[in-house]
């Protein structure tokens, strides 16, 4: 599709949120005029932006799917082999929630799912978002009931190029969601402080056999790791799990989109795309994920 397409398909759907929203202004102005009280209004232009988005969401559904067929595919493809890619299908629950490292809430959603390959490893990511339902009683006895993010950003599975038979976890310290760290876990994992006091400083790590922990976290791959963090935006967790590299970046942001009310700037968006990529890549790049000298070795 070309970019004269995809902006009339933007335009659309933005034009019939203004639209909405324009409406239910009006109606709180008549409304305030007679009234002189801010309570309607108020509670007119909310109600009216929140049905606005609703009753346009095909248009915006519309737009998005066409963006990400015209731009991000043909990005992912440049650089990935062996791909899959579902921009409204994402990572199940059951993937994240078996690894026992992360607390799941109570609200899960997920798109953006990819399955490829990089290097010859294998790679698959999604966004994820992760909430909580927290409930309130007022002095009236009113109950309110809110959905709280505990977790919004990305989930990457690799495989790593160590054999190992215990579980590790590795927690940037203000990542809010690690469950060994917060919440406690059935399994058994202890707290394993490593040589690198900087690692330590920065990291905790967990890890159900301590001779495993020092296996892996080499003073290399831990130097890796505090590269990897001084770089990206966001907090890390890393889960090494069933031979597995599980990592989790907790960045509130939503990868590959265009907001409906942003006129597409062909160039900015392949640099945005492409940092949206190079996030993946990295770790595998930067974590020397794809030698398999050790699994050569086992």
């Amino acid at each position: 599709m070309s970019i004269e397409e995809l902006e009339v398909l933007r335009k659309k759907a933005r034009n019939g949120i203004i639209k909405g929203f324009l409406i239910s202004f009006i109606i709180a102005i008549v409304i305030f005029i007679i009234s002189n009280s801010l309570f309607f209004p108020i509670f007119i232009i909310t109600f009216g932006t929140i049905v606005s988005y609703l009753t346009n969401m095909k248009k915006i559904r519309q737009f998005t799917l066409a963006f990400k067929e015209t731009y991000v595919l043909k990005a992912l493809k440049s650089v990935f082999t062996d791909l899959i890619y579902k921009p409204e299908s994402g990572l199940n629950e059951s993937i994240i929630r078996n690894t026992g490292m992360m607390y799941m809430g109570d609200r899960y959603t997920s798109n953006d799912f990819i399955s490829a390959k990089y290097k010859n490893i294998n790679v698959v990511q999604a966004d994820i978002h992760i909430e909580e339902e927290h409930e309130t009683t007022d002095s009236d006895g009113t109950t309110t009931r809110t959905w709280v993010t505990i977790f919004k950003g990305r989930w990457m599975i690799f495989d790593f190029n160590k054999l190992f038979k215990a579980n590790i976890q590795v927690s940037q310290k203000g990542f809010g969601n690690s469950k060994l760290s917060n919440w406690g876990s059935e399994t058994k994992y202890k707290k394993v402080m490593m040589e690198d006091q900087a690692f330590n400083n920065t990291f905790r790590t967990y890890a159900q056999s301590e001779h495993d922990a020092f296996y892996i976290l080499t003073p290399s791959l831990m130097e890796k790791i505090k590269k990897l963090t001084s770089n990206i935006s966001g907090k890390l967790l890393f889960c090494f799990i069933d031979n597995k590299l599980h990592i989790g970046i907790q960045n509130n942001k939503d990868s590959f989109e265009h907001g409906i009310f942003t006129k597409i700037n062909e160039e900015n968006v392949t640099k945005e795309i492409a940092q949206d990529i190079k996030l993946i890549t990295n770790f595998v790049d930067e974590l020397s994920l794809d030698n398999d000298l050790f699994r050569r070795e086992v």
